[in-house]
């Protein structure tokens, strides 16, 4: 087996291990392998496949772990050492490698790293989808951030990807015939008909805003307009300036979306309608109580689910499988939503739905991604009017790239908790600052390099060699991220990078950028970095 063009990743030293497994006499559960990145100074990578074997073959982990390291060099060409280790096999890059992937990245530059593990397929990725009810909040945000990062890592491993934006804008729900009545009362109030506010009238900038809007464009015109007439037009003007101030507020930030779709079209053009119909006749849904109700147990749900109400309206449900089912028909593969943890419920329930449509299971996938929040002095920052803050808000406290960073990197499940004076420190304790200032001093140091006459090729320190170790693992980090839904893993390897570097500058002394070498190694890490910031979403920046 041939080094694949892009180096090795562990995806491919997975098969190598399969398949010199096999070429072993020995038998192994392909569910139970495991590949990941070896602990600090035992390698580049780390397999429990001598654990997994011992089970099935009664031989020691040790045997099992020489004959696997044979036959992965006589068959797979591992470029470095192999050595087992504990019931594990831990996988080094030797120099020659290293070598190779430096000139692969100089090579391959902003194209270093890519891959073809998910080519042909055509992924939609929803994700933001906030309420048409004002500007974008900070939760929001958080969800662009992570589904940006994670559509540019899916596209740098060659899949066609759609960024997609769901828009719950149904001006008969209760949300959105709120919002139409606080922009009433204000109107009203405006011309001295001050009446009853709605229960939970909202009053920030935004609803204001509406409300100054349409008395400036339609003047006293609403006054005589009955009450439900007037609250669906005020709901319909305020849909309208939401969603073109998120879309302006979004891209500005950095997320643009290729789709933005409406629940209200998808039910005016009769698709929830269609969808109900094609449920009952397939025998999928069923009348109870005077509701529609979805037969979700057949397909795995723990409950059968309505989805139509006694009263005639559809439920969420209901609209969510029409939007699903829509999104499916324009030939997508994959259907990738990132949803907010209050909708974890709907997970089980809209997979069981499109089953019933007649899709797989694993056709949906979906990602659960908590909030963020923004505390300064220990007290957590509040909105106007003491909701939540916006993503306008909030970048009036840190710049835009600090706070990108900073909702980046926590896991999906983790809230991102950011504490504003942290993020403003201007060194290496704050990550955001120390990712940023990989490729400065990258900079720097090349440029002092490329200044001296360059002396003759000496061995690698210690410190080099890490740093090439990074390189060469970059492949594999970006294939990684993308496979397991996981773009925070860019950032964190970015960090990693960071750190690097900052070793590397601190033990090579000026004379010592002029060796044979070290003026490649630095330019292909300073590759890796800017390619790595890109799929963050970072902008570039090389001068502090």
């Amino acid at each position: 087996m041939n080094v694949p063009p892009a180096g090795w990743t562990r995806e491919r030293l997975r098969t190598a291990i399969l398949e010199a497994a096999g070429a072993c006499g020995f038998e192994m559960e392909a569910g139970r392998l495991m590949v990941s990145r070896a602990r600090h100074g035992r390698g580049e990578f780390a397999s429990n496949a001598p654990l997994v074997l011992t089970a099935s073959t009664g031989a020691s982990p040790r045997e099992i772990g020489a004959r696997l390291g044979e036959c992965l060099l006589e068959t797979g060409d591992w470029p470095g050492p192999i050595e087992e280790a504990n019931g594990f096999l831990n996988f080094g890059y030797d120099d020659n490698y290293l070598n190779t992937q430096l000139a692969r990245a100089l090579a391959e530059g902003e194209h270093y790293g890519s891959g073809k593990s998910l080519a042909g397929q055509r992924i939609n990725v929803e994700f933001v989808s906030a309420d048409p009810t004002g500007p974008v909040p900070l939760g929001g945000a958080r969800h662009a951030v992570v589904g940006e990062a994670l559509c540019r890592a899916l596209e740098f491993q060659g899949a066609d990807v759609t960024r997609e934006f769901y828009l719950n804008d149904v001006e008969s729900s209760p949300t959105m015939r709120l919002l139409g009545e606080s922009v009433a009362a204000l109107y009203l109030a405006a011309f001295g008909r001050d009446g009853e506010s709605p229960e939970g009238a909202l009053r920030d900038s935004f609803v204001r805003a509406v409300a100054e809007d349409v008395i400036a464009r339609e003047g006293n015109r609403f006054l005589l307009v009955p009450e439900a007439e007037r609250t669906a037009a005020f709901a319909h003007r305020a849909r309208d300036m939401a969603v073109a101030a998120q879309k302006q507020s979004l891209r500005d930030f950095g997320a643009v979306f290729d789709v933005w779709t409406s629940e209200n079209a998808l039910r005016l053009e009769g698709r929830v309608t269609s969808v109900l119909e094609r449920l009952q006749s397939r025998g999928h849904a069923y009348l109870r109580d005077g509701a529609l109700w979805l037969r979700s147990t057949e397909f795995g749900d723990d409950s059968d689910r309505p989805l139509v109400r006694a009263n005639g309206q559809p439920t969420y449900l209901a609209a969510d499988i029409a939007y699903h089912v829509f999104k499916l028909e324009r030939g997508f593969d994959l259907l990738l939503n990132l949803w907010s943890a209050g909708h974890q419920a709907y997970v089980q329930r809209t997979r069981a739905a499109l089953q019933a449509e007649g899709y797989a299971a694993e056709v949906l996938e979906v990602h659960v991604c908590e909030g963020a929040r923004l505390a300064s002095d220990g007290t957590m920052l509040r909105g106007q009017g003491g909701g939540e803050l916006s993503l306008g808000e909030a970048l009036q406290e840190l710049d835009r790239d600090t706070l990108w960073f900073a909702l980046l990197l926590p896991d999906w499940a983790v809230e991102a908790d950011i504490d504003v004076e942290a993020a403003r420190v201007d060194d290496d304790s704050n990550p955001v600052y120390a990712a940023r200032l990989a490729t400065s001093r990258l900079k720097t140091m090349l440029g002092q390099a490329e200044a001296r006459p360059q002396r003759a090729e000496a061995p690698w320190t210690d410190e080099g060699r890490a740093l090439a170790r990074l390189v060469a693992l970059w492949p594999d980090e970006a294939e990684s991220a993308a496979l397991s839904r996981k773009p925070q893993k860019v950032a964190r390897f970015l960090l990693e990078l960071g750190d690097s570097v900052a070793k590397l500058l601190a033990a090579t002394v000026p004379v010592a950028l002029a060796d044979g070498g070290m003026a490649d190694l630095l330019r292909a890490a300073r590759i890796v970095a800017g390619n790595a910031s890109r799929l963050c979403g970072l902008g570039h920046r090389e001068n502090f």
